[in-house]
């Protein structure tokens, strides 16, 4: 991929699909829907196969090794996807995290893009109700990311959890490591699944699928790294 700074990856990405839209469009008009449906955009730029419905990034599934690691946990999940990455206690100094958690979205973001040398990742804000626009840009960085490899990380606050999860208010991390139904469905890592949190949380599962709509409801008053 290229590298690029800030947050030009993205913008080049974008510019790239967009000249490819132009010649699938081209394609179509000259030999049918057949034709130009059966290509897409990669990271590198080359027309390769449409990528499917659904998509699940080959990753290490990170259980959090304190209950306040699972900023650095979830980190860990999505830089697996690649690269061989480094211990959670090494992410936690970069996240500056603490047994009070890890402070913001902020830091996430900038581990990200230290460990993967790259300006891929930025933080975006989700407001409590999240607006149909914040809706629907999760939908689309998530299926962006995804397929182009990269996982995200969320900041989240129960309020709304899912089934299984320990009552009261909950301020946690989770890595975003796929998706279905075209991106109406995440896919969740979660690094206090399967009792990594405490005992309370032997009921969540390692990995689960959600709607894209509840986890923008679930990040509401925070922020997810993409």
């Amino acid at each position: 991929m290229l590298t690029l700074q800030g947050n030009g990856e993205k913008l080049m990405m974008r510019r790239i699909t967009a000249a490819v839209a132009v010649l699938m469009g081209l394609c179509l008009s000259l030999f049918g829907a057949s034709a130009a449906s059966a290509f897409a955009i990669t990271p590198a730029g080359v027309l390769s196969a449409a990528p499917a419905g659904a998509t699940t990034l080959s990753y290490t599934w990170q259980g959090q090794q304190t209950y306040y690691y699972c900023g650095p946990g979830s980190t860990r999940m999505v830089l697996s996807a690649r690269m061989s990455p480094p211990s959670q206690d090494t992410i936690a100094g970069w996240e500056g995290t603490t047994s009070n958690g890890t402070d913001d979205t902020a830091n996430v973001v900038s581990a990200l893009n230290h460990f993967l040398n790259t300006g891929w990742y930025e933080r975006k804000a989700v407001s409590d109700p999240p607006t149909q626009a914040q809706r629907d840009l999760l939908k689309q960085d998530i299926v962006y990311d995804v397929d182009r490899g990269y996982g995200l990380v969320a900041n989240v606050v129960s309020g709304w959890r899912p089934p299984g999860y320990p009552s009261g208010t909950i301020y946690h991390y989770v890595a975003i490591v796929g998706y279905a139904d075209d991106g109406d469905t995440a896919v969740i890592g979660d690094p206090a699944g399967g009792g990594a949190g405490g005992g309370s949380w032997s009921n969540v599962p390692q990995q689960y699928s959600i709607s894209t709509y509840d986890l923008g409801t679930w990040i509401g008053e925070k922020a997810y790294a993409a």
